[in-house]
């Protein structure tokens, strides 16, 4: 008889595409480093290493390369992992990564518990696909996805958008929230920033932090902050970067805002930025947990985010209401920050010049964005997935 394994000796996988700069790879990174940091062996798979966040990987996490340039060919290496080293639970990221260890552990029928994290709403990647991944990847996921031992949604809203499409039992589909480390993320927002508009204190500052694309819905916030601006001095950083950075340019070019709003580009410490700004603006069209809103929060940054489908932002700034309501216009200002309807400019428009011209409701709204940031921590919520992965 075999005597039951120790915390030390249960291995755990954690499947990524790549360590580019994401929200998901930022999650999956702070799960291994805190798993390992409690003793268990962890294994951080990795289909092509390349990406900013290399370097964050602690370094008792045991990083393997599966290699390859094209996706499904790293089938066969991911195979060959679970042949040899009989991993106790697999974490995997993304819808490509899902589909990828289901295949391999169906292959090589091996008692490895798949555990599938979803962190945005499939209805809207679906209808984004292009060419044959918009017919075949739905087809998959809806055929195989039930064949995971559990699938962890990142918001109530991803939840409910999962058992809806898949059909997969409720009982199997859990709701954990983003895990953030906390400590890491305060030391790091103590940093300098060598930047004008983040030293001068004499005009409030609104930042955007993340992803250049048109889930960010960026046009919306540029053209609202451009209506702040004609009321009153204000400046809008941009961190971040992605493939609607021409766009954005255009566009402020086009509003005459170059003096006003100016894109800072990636960052690998945007905490620094956060720390220093005034009010952090997030006006996406859908989301299921969003880990730059959450950042913000853990170092005391005001909040104003968009009430959008995938419920994150509304279970975050307003986690007593129905996850299900949306918004169809107007401003919330709701317990730990402010909700505005999606698309409405107006709207979004109010929210700002009304954090960025009052100071004590800034202040009021910083010290709940601390408060409930708390609830997010990594040792907590460390618990939850422990749980859900079996271990």
């Amino acid at each position: 008889m075999t005597s039951p394994r120790t915390i030390s000796s249960k291995k755990i996988a954690f499947l990524i595409s790549s360590f580019r700069a994401g929200g998901g790879e930022r999650v999956m990174i702070t799960l291994a480093n805190t798993f390992a940091a409690r003793g268990y062996n962890v294994d951080l798979l990795v289909l092509k290493p390349v990406g900013q966040y290399a370097e964050h990987v602690d370094e008792r996490v045991n990083v393997r390369s599966l290699d390859r340039r094209r996706m499904a060919l790293s089938l066969f290496p991911l195979m060959r992992y679970m042949k040899e080293e009989k991993p106790e639970t697999l974490l995997a990221l993304d819808e490509f990564t899902h589909l990828l260890a289901l295949a391999a552990r169906y292959l090589t029928k091996s008692d490895t518990r798949i555990v599938l994290r979803i962190g945005n709403m499939l209805s809207e990647l679906f209808t984004r696909y292009e060419g044959l991944k918009s017919k075949l990847l739905p087809t998959l996921i809806r055929a195989f996805y039930k064949y995971a031992d559990g699938v962890i949604a990142v918001s109530k809203g991803v939840r409910d958008d999962i058992i809806e499409l898949t059909h997969i039992l409720p009982e199997r589909v859990s709701v954990i929230y983003q895990p953030k480390p906390r400590s890491e993320i305060l030391e790091k927002a103590q940093e300098p920033v060598d930047h004008p508009w983040f030293k001068d204190k004499t005009v409030p500052l609104a930042l955007f932090v993340g992803r250049l694309r048109e889930q960010k819905n960026l046009p919306v916030l540029i053209r609202s902050f451009a209506a702040v601006r004609a009321n009153m001095p204000a400046r809008l950083a941009l961190v971040g970067n992605g493939r609607e950075e021409a766009r954005v340019r255009a566009l402020i070019a086009e509003l005459n805002m170059e003096d006003s709003i100016e894109l800072i580009g990636y960052a690998d410490n945007p905490y620094k930025y956060m720390s220093k700004a005034d009010v952090f603006v997030f006006p996406t069209l859908w989301e299921g947990m969003p880990n730059a809103l959450l950042e913000a929060m853990v170092v005391g940054l005001p909040v104003i985010a968009s009430d959008c489908s995938g419920a994150g932002p509304r279970e975050i700034i307003a986690p007593d209401t129905d996850h299900q309501i949306r918004m169809k216009n107007g401003v919330e200002y709701a317990t730990y920050g402010v909700l505005t309807a999606v698309n409405d400019e107006e709207a979004l428009t109010e929210a700002i010049q009304t954090l960025l011209s009052d100071p004590t409701k800034r202040a009021a709204y910083a010290a709940k964005s601390r408060e409930r940031s708390e609830d997010f921590d990594a040792d907590g919520i460390i618990d939850e997935y422990a749980l859900a992965l079996g271990i």
